[in-house]
C-alpha cells in the first residue's frame, strides 16, 4: 500500500510510505487461529471420550505446528519504507523483521529508475552518483511502479534532470 503525505515540518516536502500488504492483521490472524484451534479440539474431543487419547495429543502438536508456520509467515511478510522527499535531501528509510537502514542522497542528483527482469518483473532503483538501492522490493509489481511514479512527482520540484526531460 503506498501513501503520499506531505510533511508538515519541513515545507515543500513529503513523506511516501510503502507498507506490505498483509491480508490480515495480526489481531485477525489471532481470532483465526483460536477458530482453528477451537474446530480442531472440539472434533478430538469424540475420540477423548472413547479413550484415544492419543489423537488429542497429535491434535494439540498439530496446532502447535500451525500456530508456529502462521507466525513466520506473518513475521515474514511484514515489510515498510518510509521516503522523505525534502529539497536538500532523500532519507530511505526501510524496516523489516530482520533489520532496519537508514540512507540518504542529495535530492538534485538523484534518479529513479525501473529496470525490467524477466517474467514481467520490475525493479525499481534510487541511483545517484553511483550508489543505487532497491526500493519496494516486497511490493506487488504494479504497487513498485506506483511508488516509483510518486517519488518522481514529489522529486521533480527539486530534481536537477528535469532539463533532460526526466
Amino acid at each position: 500500500m503506498i501513501e503520499v503525505l506531505d510533511n508538515p515540518e519541513v515545507p515543500g516536502s513529503s513523506i511516501i510510505e510503502a507498507r506490505s500488504n498483509l491480508s490480515m492483521s495480526l489481531d485477525r490472524l489471532a481470532g483465526f487461529f483460536l477458530f482453528l484451534s477451537a474446530i480442531t479440539l472440539l472434533v478430538a474431543l469424540w475420540p477423548l471420550i472413547l479413550g484415544l487419547w492419543p489423537v488429542v495429543v497429535i491434535a494439540v502438536i498439530h496446532l502447535l505446528i500451525v500456530g508456529w508456520c502462521l507466525r513466520l509467515a506473518w513475521r515474514g511478510n511484514w515489510a515498510r519504507e518510509r521516503l522523505l522527499v525534502g529539497p536538500d535531501d532523500l532519507v530511505v528509510e526501510h524496516y523489516d523483521l530482520r533489520r532496519s537502514s537508514r540512507r540518504s542522497w542529495p535530492t538534485a542528483w538523484v534518479r529513479i529508475e525501473i529496470v525490467k527482469a524477466a517474467f514481467g518483473d520490475s525493479r525499481v532503483l534510487v541511483r545517484c552518483k553511483g550508489d543505487e538501492q532497491q526500493i519496494g522490493a516486497f511490493l506487488p509489481v504494479n504497487e513498485r511502479l506506483e511508488l516509483a511514479r510518486a517519488l518522481k512527482d514529489s522529486l521533480k520540484a527539486h530534481s536537477a534532470w528535469q532539463a533532460n526531460g526526466d
